[in-house]
């Protein structure tokens, strides 16, 4: 039976969860108190998450650096394998603007079939300029309204295929939307409906490729089903292959309730998926005006805690790579990689490869 709930209840409510929260040094996020969650979405894909916009004042920020190194990729310096392609200078221009690291759309490489000989060049001039080919991006949308959703399955079945040829270590993929435009959000994406869609596309990806030793990332995006560290882990859970991993961009995870609580967030997304975390995407968002409404920023200028971000990243098991994006000119991803390497730096973090000079 529906209950009514005043205001003054409500608020209550969150500055009892936000002083339960504050007064442990664990992970807030993951003490998130049971009375503040929403049992009518917990059978779908967990309701964790934070619900107060200013930060406790002591928030757990582990600092310390581990081992593994971080190599970034570039959004302005995609892998192509268009027909032509001079690979050494392509590598050699990566290194210099300070990248070592890789990925291709899907639909510009599935354009072209890439032949054995070619793909053997390929490894040959990665390996001589140290450059790591990691992946192939699908941004395409698995619970589209039917035919689209098989098409799209099929080809990021096509892109693990292709990936294996290359030597890859993964597939980026997005849980989707029940729209046929993969980036508008529907109303029930986030339905039992919606849910189940995407755990048996994933389930016929997965099948139709097995034995092939290619992970199966999702990236999280506010508008989808999985938009949050918690319901990275359930997809997992749901979908049962271990193939399937996540692809944390922890700045799609931001809304406006969190985005002064990044430490939160990042902590929470290593805390619940640890080495489930295949690789991530870097980027910044500011809140500039009064109603609600994200603009994205030069990495290390917004609400994103890098220090904390990157000492996560190097305490896993094995080195990460590290996607820059949605920037807009080659001098923007430069000085978004120097910022980052400042702050590496800074915690004693090891970013791979060598800074370029400034400009």
């Amino acid at each position: 039976m529906a209950r009514n709930v005043s205001r003054r209840k409500l608020l209550t409510g969150a500055l009892t969860a936000g002083l339960a929260t504050s007064s442990t040094p664990q992970s807030a996020l993951a003490q998130t108190p049971e009375k503040t969650r929403r049992p009518e979405l917990t059978d779908v894909w967990g309701a964790d998450s934070i619900y107060q916009w200013s930060p406790p004042a002591n928030v757990k920020r582990n600092l310390t650096p581990g081992p593994s190194h971080i190599r970034l990729s570039s959004a302005g310096m995609h892998m192509t394998n268009k027909e032509g392609t001079d690979y050494a200078a392509l590598f050699k221009s990566m290194r210099d603007a300070g990248f070592t690291a890789c990925e291709a759309a899907s639909a510009e490489w599935l354009s072209r079939k890439v032949p054995d000989s070619e793909a053997s060049e390929i490894k040959a001039q990665l390996k001589a300029h140290d450059v790591v080919f990691y992946g192939i991006h699908c941004a395409g949308n698995i619970i589209a309204p039917d035919p689209d959703a098989d098409r799209w399955q099929r080809h990021i079945i096509d892109a693990i295929h292709a990936a294996a040829q290359m030597d890859c270590t993964l597939v980026l993929t997005h849980s989707g939307s029940l729209y046929p435009n993969r980036n508008t959000p529907h109303p029930q994406n986030w339905s039992k409906e919606g849910w189940t869609r995407a755990v048996n596309a994933l389930k016929r990806i997965l099948k139709d490729t097995s034995g092939i030793k290619i992970e199966l990332p999702l990236e999280s995006v506010e508008s989808e089903a999985v938009n949050s560290p918690w319901s990275h882990k359930r997809m997992r859970e749901d979908v049962g292959d271990d193939r399937l991993m996540a692809g944390p961009d922890i700045t799609n995870q931001i809304f406006p309730h969190n985005v002064f609580r990044t430490t939160e967030l990042i902590n929470a997304n290593f805390d619940v998926l640890g080495e489930a975390i295949s690789y991530v995407h870097a980027k910044d968002v500011v809140w500039n005006e009064m109603i609600p409404g994200l603009n994205w920023a030069m990495n290390g200028t917004g609400s994103m805690d890098y220090e904390v971000f990157l000492t996560h990243l190097s305490r896993m098991k094995r080195p990460r790579n590290m996607l820059v994006e949605f920037l807009s000119t080659p001098e923007e991803y430069q000085q978004a990689q120097r910022n980052i390497r400042a702050i590496a730096k800074k915690t004693g973090v090891t970013i791979y490869g060598t800074q370029p000079d400034a400009a």
